[in-house]
């Protein structure tokens, strides 16, 4: 939120996102470039070699303060009252402490004016008709000019924003429209990115800050339905369902309960896991999809039963309908509140292709989302007040984490809701640093198998008695097993390069070959030639 200047976000950011260099002096580096992906004249394109098991990665900043002019003060009024007239149980949590300063502010001035004056209102009414209502009447007239002043910079140029952005009446149709269609643009450029003949990114992160995280999350969405659209009208390098499907949907039946306690760390851990595995499924059938992680940083979406909608009931209804996409997503069938009963988020077309719905980009985005927790817990008086949980709203499968340990300016109210890319040096447990370069994983993605490893693969699988069509109950021999009824080749293009040196490496002795493994493929993933360094690159923005 706010009127953020080009780059400012992306300069904090890299800092807290991007490891410093192990084998340097402890810096950061990276080299800015000239942005090569978009029009803008104004952005930059910073660029971090590889190192440390990281593949060369490079930093996008999408840049939408500019598109967000024209904000009054008059556009909070509605929200504000909205918010003002709830009663305390439905308030949201952070911004509680608000909410009941306001309302003493109110009733502080009601009770306290009449026994100002010996006579009561009786007296306050004469007192204003006379020299004290001039005098206090130019008191007002300085003390709102100077507060206009503050609160047009404070409070219009940033939580305006995000009410603004929610609005939809026709003043603000434009705006959004632009402002979305601008993230679009950038996600879409970054997909067809091309170096040479062959893709220039493998992967993309997309992180946001506050507002930010609306707008991405709005684009994500958008952005899902076309490329999944235009995936069903290619044919897939391999038919049937993409691997991971089945044991992603498992696990999903878990999660979309409705009742009883939130699942711990660890179960969501194993669904991000699946979420990963579905989505390497997916790229090696040949989708076009390259978005693996969606990292939100103190985000009023905690509220957003309150700002997209104006009741509860009414956000449900959205989820439902599948227009506001949730992690893990709704099940294409509706069954998931059948107990033991998994969801469906795929359906067979009349060419019988499996193709994943339009409201699922969750079943292969990875979502966790970081907030400076409110204390106390249940009234944020200190902590973010615009960050928050997304588990209630928005499912089960996001990975919540309410951050404790950065210090009193993280608890400071206001303040902490800018200091998410303040710690880049603090790795400490629990820190906001720490809990940030997890979620990103810059090192998570290593360059799949090569043609020729496949080749060499499906060669060794063969002579060692191993069927090359589909994984069957044989394949269990091997360290670690596939999952049974995956196809073969579309399990062996997924696979990391270093897993299929050592899966050789395996059959070769289950085979029992006596020729040597060609150099070229002993060698792992070596050295990157410029003909693999597309393919080892990865983008965050």
């Amino acid at each position: 939120m706010g009127e953020q200047r080009p780059l400012a976000a992306l300069n904090g950011f890299i800092n807290a996102g991007l490891p410093a260099d192990k084998r340097g002096n402890g810096q950061r580096h990276y080299y800015s470039c000239p942005d090569i992906v978009t029009d803008s004249f104004d952005s930059r394109r910073y660029l971090a070699p590889a190192a440390d098991g990281r593949p060369q990665t490079e930093f996008f900043e999408y840049h939408w303060a500019h598109l967000m002019q024209g904000n009054l003060l008059s556009d909070l009024f509605p929200t504000f009252r909205r918010l003002l007239l709830r009663r305390p149980a439905r308030v949201p949590v952070g911004l509680r402490g608000i909410w009941l300063s306001c309302w003493l502010l109110i009733l502080g001035v009601l009770v306290a004016v009449p026994f100002l004056m010996p006579n009561g209102w009786h007296e306050v009414s004469k007192w204003l008709a006379g020299v004290g209502g001039a005098v206090l009447v130019a008191a007002v007239v300085t003390v709102l000019a100077s507060l206009s002043r503050l609160l047009k910079r404070q409070i219009v140029s940033s939580f305006a924003d995000v009410v603004r952005y929610l609005d939809t009446s026709p003043r603000s149709y434009a705006m959004r429209r632009s402002i979305r269609q601008g993230f679009v643009e950038l996600l879409t450029d970054l997909h067809n990115a091309k170096y040479g003949k062959n893709d220039r990114y493998d992967r993309i992160i997309v992180v946001a800050h506050s507002l930010g995280a609306y707008i991405a999350y709005d684009g994500i969405s958008y952005l899902w339905a076309r490329k999944n659209d235009a995936a069903g009208e290619k044919e897939p390098l391999d038919p049937g369902a993409p691997d991971g499907l089945q044991h992603l949907e498992d696990l999903a039946a878990g999660l979309l309960r409705t009742t009883g306690p939130r699942p711990d760390d660890l179960h969501i851990k194993d669904f991000q896991q699946a979420q990963n595995r579905l989505w390497r499924g997916l790229r090696a059938q040949g989708h076009p999809w390259k978005i693996t992680d969606f990292v939100t940083c103190g985000t009023p979406m905690y509220f957003a039963d309150v700002l997209y909608t104006r009741t509860p009931e009414e956000f449900d209804r959205r989820v439902q309908r599948q227009e506001l996409p949730t992690c893990p997503p709704q099940s294409e069938q509706h069954t998931y509140g059948e107990p033991g009963t998994p969801p469906r988020y795929s359906y067979t077309r009349h060419d019988r292709r499996t193709v994943l719905h339009d409201g699922a980009p969750f079943a292969v985005v990875r979502w966790t989302n970081l907030w400076f927790a409110w204390r106390p817990e249940n009234f944020g008086i200190e902590g973010d007040a615009f960050g928050g949980p997304l588990q209630p709203l928005f499912g089960n499968g996001i990975r919540d984490i309410a951050l404790r340990n950065n210090g009193r300016w993280a608890r400071f109210p206001g303040v902490a809701h800018t200091r998410y890319f303040k710690y880049p040096d603090d790795l400490s447990q629990g820190s906001v640093t720490s809990y940030l370069r997890q979620a990103l994983a810059l090192d998570d993605l290593q360059a799949t198998a090569t043609a020729e490893q496949v080749a060499y693969a499906l060669s060794l699988l063969a002579k060692a008695g191993f069927s090359t069509d589909v994984v069957d109950a044989t394949y269990a021999q091997l360290n670690p097993p596939p999952s049974t009824g995956t196809p073969v080749r579309v399990w062996l293009r997924a696979m990391p390069r270093p897993a299929a040196h050592a899966l050789i490496a395996e059959l070769e002795m289950l085979a029992q070959r006596a020729a040597p493994l060609p150099q070229h493929l002993a060698d792992g993933p070596g050295p990157v030639s410029s003909s693999d360094q597309p393919r080892r690159k990865e983008v965050s923005g």
